[in-house]
Formats: structure tokens, sequence, C-alpha cells
């Protein structure tokens, strides 16, 4: 612990840009660390910067969807933050190189990886972000379309092209935060936490109302499994779903801490933050699904499609602005932030930041994984279920390397070095770890075509995570 809490804060000197500059590099504004003194972000600006990735639609349909698949209430909630809690381990072990060294994911999966070895995680990392961004930008398009037909009326609703003409305005709100930087984030965060906070108690009022104000009715909609078996069978692939749900950000949390002032900003508000927001509109997301029945005779899992039901005007609106204030705070953090990243670290000469989430942006709308809001067993199990094979081995990784072979210690000038140094391994790639990637992930994408090796893909973030640290370290061990 006293290591991870060490508020070691390492610079580049003159000496070292005079040294790095000497040699191809991937220096620029965008990846160079960040000084001490320009660093802002303190522990309350990592809790609210979770509170808004929590408070989410996406992580709303977690818990409903359970319930849609039959779990009672508890159980959906404690899968979910059980999962939320595991997946802030990698986050913070990997935003200690963030606040260390003020690098952001690129820079750390370089080190890991090597100049050329690193594009292959990072742009699977950047492309699962635009994946994403996609996906939430037509949530978030479609509340502002139910907006736009509250206030509107029959004048817009007549209108043909209502969703598409939403999730453009949309779209372009989140282009445009997004490209004031982390700043605009960190602003965005503290203006929209005590909104969500409200809007989100709103809709627990509403749900006691339906139910009359009883819990005991409230609670009672959700069905229980027959057997103690059949929820174990659904526990498994639901965690390691909730876990790469959050797999993602976990990764590239460096682009976040290395703003942080101190470890222990990043790691209390890292670790508070994310599982009391998880539980909190885990709750709501259970809540609103059983009272949603109560109200309706159907579990709606979707609050879009909830929010659609009701007759007034106002509370149609204001449902749908929670909405939106809620998937943007998300999407832009967790989304549309890290591929941007991503791109202006791998092609600095090509890639300002600027451009960079234009470009993540033009690749959102060509992705554009609209069926992925179809149902919740596509969403949990099929969806989060693959990405778990993809995040799980790359965590186990950049954990093994950074921590255990390189023991946090980090020659800054190779860092930045793409033609020689420690960090360059042969010919641009750490063959060990690329080998360990590719072959932990194909095992853990390839065991749900085979029955009796079925539960590795179940378990594919955890068993992937651990198969490629193990392997990793074993290697390494062989090596020296």
């Amino acid at each position: 612990m006293s290591k991870l809490l060490d508020n070691t804060i390492c610079h580049l000197s003159a000496a070292d840009l005079e040294q790095i500059n000497r040699s191809e590099n991937c220096y620029s504004s965008d990846s160079a660390p960040i000084p001490s003194a320009e660093r802002s972000w303190s522990g309350i600006n990592y809790f609210t910067l979770w509170l808004g990735i929590m408070i989410s639609i996406p992580v709303y349909m977690l818990a409903s969807g359970l319930i849609a698949k039959g779990m009672n209430w508890w159980q959906a909630i404690f899968v979910v933050v059980l999962g939320h809690a595991l997946v802030m381990i990698p986050a913070v072990l990997l935003g200690h190189f963030g606040t260390r060294y003020g690098g952001s994911f690129t820079m750390l999966s370089k080190l890991v990886f090597g100049p050329i070895g690193n594009i292959v995680p990072t742009m699977i990392r950047a492309l699962l972000g635009c994946f994403w961004f996609g996906v939430q930008c037509w949530i978030g398009g479609q509340a502002v379309n139910t907006v736009l037909s509250g206030l509107l009326g029959s004048a817009w609703e007549g209108f043909a092209y209502g969703n598409a003409l939403g999730f453009l305005l949309f779209f372009a709100g989140n282009l445009y935060i997004a490209l004031k930087g982390a700043n605009g984030i960190k602003v965005l965060q503290n203006f929209t936490a005590p909104i969500l906070v409200f809007l989100s108690c709103a809709v627990v009022w509403w749900s006691l109302g339906v139910a009359d104000y009883s819990l005991d009715t409230l609670f009672s909609v959700s069905q229980e499994f027959d057997t103690g078996a059949s929820f174990w069978l659904l526990f498994f692939p639901a965690l390691s779903a909730m876990i790469a749900f959050d797999g993602t950000l976990a990764l590239n949390t460096s682009d976040f801490t290395r703003h942080a002032k101190s470890q222990g900003a990043q790691v209390w508000g890292q670790l508070t933050a994310a599982p009391l927001m998880t539980l909190f509109i885990c709750l709501v997301g259970v809540i609103g699904t059983n009272g949603s029945y109560l109200a309706f005779g159907e579990t709606i899992w979707n609050p879009v499609e909830l929010i659609a039901r009701f007759d007034s005007t106002l509370i149609t609106v204001t449902f749908s602005v929670f909405i939106i204030i809620a998937t943007i705070t998300t999407n832009i953090a967790g989304n549309l932030v890290p591929p941007s990243m991503v791109f202006s670290s791998l092609m600095p000469k090509q890639f300002s930041y600027k451009r960079a989430v234009l470009a993540a942006g033009a690749l959102a709308l060509l992705t554009q994984p609209w069926a992925v809001l179809d149902n919740p067993d596509n969403y949990i199990f099929v969806v989060l279920g693959n990405l778990a094979a993809f995040l799980g081995p790359m965590a186990g990784i950049y954990i093994a390397v950074y921590w255990f072979s390189l023991k946090t210690q980090v020659d800054m000038v190779d860092l930045y070095k793409t033609n020689g140094g420690k960090y360059y391994y042969r010919n641009g790639v750490n063959g060990q770890a690329f080998g360990v990637l590719v072959g932990t992930t194909l095992v853990c994408l390839l065991s749900q075509f085979v029955p009796v090796l079925r539960f590795i893909f179940d378990n594919s973030y955890v068993i992937g995570a651990l198969m490629s640290f193990a392997i990793t370290l074993l290697l390494q061990r062989d090596k020296s």
C-alpha cells in the first residue's frame, strides 16, 4: 500500500528533452508528462468523475437487464456492484502510472508492448471506445427526440427524421465538450453531479408512488429463481460482463490520473466513488424497472422506452433530460476521450487532440452498432462477454509488466524514444507480451464455442487477466 500511495511525481528535465530530441520520438504537447503545477484533480474530482460515469443509462440497464433475465432485485444489485468494485483493482494499479509519470494510456501501452507492438492493444481499446460512443449517442439522441416531441407536440411527431436529428444534435454536443479537453470534462462532472442525483431520486419517488409507497410491493415484483443452481449458472457470465463494462475505462485510467495532484487522490477517489455510485444507480434501475411493471404490466429495462409510456409532458421532458445529462457525462469521459488520446499519442504529427476527437467521432458514425440495445441478453452476455475476452488479458499483462517486471520504475527518456532504448525491445515489439496477449485472447474467445471450455468464456475477464498475468511473469522470470 505504501508503494501505491507513494506521491513521487517524475518530470523531464531540459537535459532529458534534449536527449529525447536526438532520437526518433513520440514527444508532443499532448503526450508530454503533465507538470505538478498544472495538475488540478483532487479526490473529489475522481469521485464526481465516477459519479457521472456510474449514474448512467447503460449501468441502469445492467441491473434492470438482469432482472429481466430472472434475477431478483438483490441478486442483480450484488452482481453489478461486485463487478464494478473488482474492476477498480486494475483501474487504481494502472492509474499509478498516470500520476507518477504524467503519461497517458498510450504511453503505458508503449512501455509494455513497444512502439510498434503498442499499436494493436491501443487500437483495440480505441475502436471499442468508438463503438460505445456510437451506442450511447443513439441512447442520448432518442432522449433528445423525446424532449423535442414533448415540447413541440404533433408538429414534431410528424417529422420522419426525429431520431436521426436527435442523434446528430447529441453527437455534436458531445464533440463540442470533448474538444474543451480534460478541464471541460471536470467542469461538466462537477456541474451535473447534483442534478444526476436529484433526477435519480425522482425515478425512485415515481416508482414508490405506483407501488402505493410500499417497499414490500415494489421489491416483490422481481422474480426469484426456482433453484440456487440457476442463479450460479447466470452469476459468473454476468459478473464477467459487469467487470468488462468498465474494463475499457480501467485500462486507460491513466488518461485521467495524469491530472491527479497525488496518488492518494486517484486511489481513494476511485475506490470509494465507483462502488458507491454503482450501488446507487443499481437501486434506481431496480426500482425503476419494478415500477414499470406495476405501472404498465411489463418490466421495461430501457428507460428511453419507459418514459415514452408517460402521458405527462413534464415527466417525459424531465426524465429525457436526465437521460441526456447522464449519457453525456459517461460518453465523453469513458468513450470519446480515450480513443482520441490513443490517436493523438500514436500519431502525434498527424493528429492533435482536437483532430483526434473528430476522427473518433467519424469512426463512431461508421460503426453505429444499434443492435446492441435490442435485448438484455445480447447487451449483457454477448457484447459485454466478448469485450471481456479482449480486456481481461490486456489488464493482466499491463499489471504484470509495470508492477512486477519494472517495479514501477520507468526511464522516461527511453519511454519517449520510438527507435531504440530499453523499451524498444526487438524491432519495436515486446514479442513475449504480444504473444501472451494474442494467445490468451484467442483462448477466451474460442472457448465460447467449446462446451467443455465454456466456463472460460463465462469468466473471461478474470480468467484472461489471471492467465496473462501468470504467463507474463513466468516468461519474464525465465528471461532473467
